[in-house]
């Protein structure tokens, strides 16, 4: 497949590129490229923002000129917002643990109360770190193999720093406004909207009701996977993946 296009991923709030990494060589013949969000990583010290079209824009001109985008959480998000402001250059996405809103809002029961994420901005200005931590936690939690794939978070985590303060607060701040469901339901490239049935930051209605909104979407929830199934569920992950980049995308790769 060697004029397969690449795969362009973008990580979720607070952690940074290595953790996308154990995905580098899993997709024969596709180029893997996992880039640091603004403020996160090698990126810290740049301004993340709280206007999504302004990161969208950044994010398009690392981008190749036309790829397959895959998206984790707030990096999912990122990704529908791209490939909604410019669909040319997003041949398909893949979404992992992501939906449309973040929050729970009128015709969206499915995303989490609102309150809660307030909650965490509250404690991420008294404790950083523990915040952080906290959150890893709860991404892993009552996922098989939750222990290693919490250790595989937090030496991401480490090898590349924390994220900026001011890149969480943005990062929280648009979990909580972002409301993409009209955007997407505009969307005309095939999307993967992958998610964890023990997820509890992104339920698995809401990866399945992502698919929904989008004329040719799809979804697939892993049973016992919870919010990094592509770390937890790393080959039947990279097998579900492949199969729909085969059957749905190879019609795009020579565009």
């Amino acid at each position: 497949m060697p004029d397969a296009l690449p795969i362009f991923a973008l990580h979720g709030w607070g952690l940074n590129a290595a953790t996308l990494a154990p995905l580098a060589d899993a997709f024969d013949g596709r180029g893997f490229i996992a880039v640091d969000l603004p403020g996160h990583g090698a990126r810290r010290d740049e301004p993340f923002g709280r206007d999504v079209e302004v990161l969208a824009e950044g994010l398009l001109a690392q981008a190749p000129p036309r790829s397959v985008w895959m998206g984790w959480s707030l990096g999912g998000m990122l990704a529908l917002a791209a490939a909604a402001a410019a669909p040319e250059r997003v041949a398909a996405l893949v979404t992992v643990a992501s939906s449309p809103s973040f929050v729970a809002r009128p015709g969206w029961p499915q995303g989490m109360p609102a309150e809660r994420l307030r909650r965490m901005a509250a404690d991420l200005s008294a404790d950083m770190q523990q915040t952080v931590n906290d959150f890893l936690t709860l991404q892993v939690m009552s996922s098989r193999g939750g222990r290693a794939t919490l250790r595989q978070l937090q030496a991401s985590l480490h090898e590349r720093g924390m994220a900026s303060q001011q890149a969480l607060d943005d990062g929280l701040h648009l979990l909580e406004s972002l409301d993409l469901r009209s955007h997407v339901a505009r969307l005309e490239m095939p999307l993967l909207a992958v998610g964890g049935a023990r997820d509890r930051l992104v339920r698995p209605e809401a990866v399945e009701a992502l698919a929904d909104l989008v004329p040719r979407g799809e979804a697939s929830v892993f049973d016992d996977a919870a919010h990094a199934p592509f770390l937890s569920h790393r080959t039947a992950f990279v097998g579900r993946v492949s199969d729909f980049l085969r059957g749905r995308v190879a019609s795009h790769d020579a565009a």
